[in-house]
């Protein structure tokens, strides 16, 4: 495993009390379905939502409900995103969030998706890949995000679908891909991807952006994208959203 991977398992993962678990897996209440709201579904780890308990405090510092790395709530990705998307449908949009399923991993949110599918997502945004590998076996993990997709496609409100790559802070290698095994995800997510005509767009241009992480108390927190890692997050996935609505 590349330093910065390690680095970042060891600091995250460091109180018990949260070991094995992503957003420490609280469920979020998703407000009830109106034909009035644009309702979007965030599948995502630590980026996407962290909870805060008494372990986060000590261990890491981490004090506030956001995606993790953010200053606030309100400067995280989901939260950009789905004000860029009300601003563009002129209409009220709910966010709702995945926190099913364990450490994060792809087939960790498979088997949670049950808990979520009363929640009629008209969009649905796929944010993972840290807790995943596909180095050992590309052809498994492959069968696993492609499942993932088409169970989401399968739900019964049938949203549209966007997704990003995973998160890094190896930096990019003279092929122009991620210098540790992240490289080997975001391939295999975009071959995916093509297969399964998926709007998705990897983030390793702005992960290897000195500027796009470091805020945070803890090494675990700052390995996260900042406040301006989470504003390029919310850019990407609404060209995405523009992208899929003409579909």
């Amino acid at each position: 495993m590349q330093v910065s991977r390690l680095l970042f398992a060891l600091m995250f993962f460091a109180a018990s009390s949260f070991a094995d678990q992503s957003q420490l897996d609280k469920h979020a209440v998703c407000p009830a379905s109106s034909e009035k709201t644009y309702r979007v579904l965030f599948i995502g780890d630590s980026i996407t939502r962290h909870a805060v308990n008494e372990a986060t405090i000590k261990e890491l510092g981490w004090t506030h409900v956001s995606g993790m790395g953010a200053s606030s709530s309100k400067t995280d990705y989901a939260s950009l995103l789905t004000k860029l998307i009300s601003q563009d449908r002129k209409q009220w949009v709910v966010k709702c969030f995945h926190t099913y399923g364990g450490g994060g991993s792809v087939p960790d949110r498979i088997s949670g998706l049950p808990m979520v599918a009363d929640t009629n997502p008209n969009l649905v945004v796929i944010q993972l890949g840290e807790h995943d590998n596909a180095t050992i076996d590309p052809l498994t993990f492959h069968r696993q995000y492609a499942t993932l997709i088409r169970s989401v496609r399968a739900m019964k409100s049938k949203p549209k679908v966007i997704a990003v790559g995973p998160w890094s802070l190896a930096g990019l290698n003279d092929k122009g891909e991620y210098a540790d095994e992240s490289a080997d995800v975001d391939r295999v997510m975009y071959n995916v991807a093509i297969e399964e005509s998926l709007q998705y767009l990897s983030v390793k241009d702005f992960a290897s952006l000195p500027e796009a992480s470091g805020w945070g108390k803890s090494e675990g927190v700052k390995w996260h994208p900042n406040d301006v890692g989470h504003r390029l997050y919310a850019e990407r996935l609404f060209r995405l959203y523009k992208a899929v609505e003409k579909q």
